[in-house]
C-alpha cells in the first residue's frame, strides 16, 4: 500500500495519532536568505505553471526549485531526496515512494535521517493530502527510533506549489499549523524549512 492511499483518519486511527489545529506554528520564523535569482524565476515561472496547472508543471516550476534552493544554502548540511523509495514497516502498509525528504547527511542515494517529509497535493488539495503527508511522517519518526533516535520530531509539508501547508509530529501528536504559505513569499516558506533542519536564519536584532 502506497502512503498515498492513507487518510488522515486512518492515520489517527491505525497509529493512535491525536491531530492538533488552530496553532500558529511557525509564524515567528524569519524569512530565509532566498537568492534573488530563484525569487525571479519562480515570479516567471508561477503564471505558467498555475496555467498548465499540472502536478508536474506545479514540481518542477514552482516546487523543486524551492526546495533545491534550500538544499544549496545548507552546503552539505543537509540531505535532499527526490522521489526516492521509503519503505519502513511492510505490516503498517508503511512504503512506498515519497514526493520529497529532506534529512541530516550523508547524502546518499538512500534516505539516511529523515526530518522533512513533503507530500505534492493531488488534485490541488492541500487538506485532502494531509493523510499522505501524515503517514509518511510516522513512517520517519519510526526510522529514526531505530536507526537516528536523536531526532525525536519530524516534519511534514504538503503544496501544490501555490500553498504551504507545514506539519509537525512529536510522539503521537500531529499539530496542523493554522497558516498556509504562498510561493509569492519564497522567503517565508525557506525559512521555515531551513528551521526544521536546524539551519534557521537569525532573527532580526531589536532596535
Amino acid at each position: 500500500m502506497a502512503y498515498s492511499a492513507f487518510t488522515l483518519a486512518r492515520v489517527q486511527t491505525d497509529f493512535g495519532i491525536t491531530v492538533q489545529t488552530g496553532l500558529d506554528l511557525f509564524g515567528h520564523i524569519p524569512p530565509g536568505p532566498v537568492d534573488p535569482a530563484v525569487a525571479l524565476l519562480l515570479a516567471r515561472q508561477r503564471g505558467l505553471a498555475t496555467t498548465i496547472n499540472t502536478e508536474k508543471a506545479r514540481s518542477e516550476m514552482l516546487i523543486a526549485p524551492l526546495l533545491t534552493e534550500a538544499w544549496r544554502i545548507g552546503n552539505g548540511r543537509i540531505a535532499f531526496y527526490s522521489g526516492v523509495a521509503f519503505d519502513v514497516d511492510a505490516a503498517a502498509e508503511l512504503t512506498g515512494v515519497c514526493d520529497f525528504i529532506f534529512g541530516y547527511p550523508p547524502q546518499l542515494d538512500t534516505v539516511t535521517a529523515p526530518v522533512l517529509m513533503i507530500t505534492e497535493a493531488k488534485n490541488e488539495s492541500i487538506m485532502g493530502g494531509l493523510g499522505q503527508c501524515a503517514a509518511s511522517m510516522v513512517a520517519a519518526l519510526r526510522f529514526n527510533r531505530t536507526q537516528n533516535p536523536e531526532i525525536t520530531t519530524v516534519y511534514g509539508c504538503v503544496t501544490d506549489g501555490e500553498g504551504w501547508k507545514f506539519l509537525r509530529l512529536t510522539g503521537t501528536t500531529l499539530e496542523v499549523d493554522v497558516s498556509e504559505y504562498l510561493i509569492a513569499e519564497p522567503a517565508r516558506i525557506l525559512g521555515v524549512i531551513l528551521h526544521f533542519v536546524g539551519l534557521a536564519p537569525a532573527a532580526p536584532a531589536a532596535a
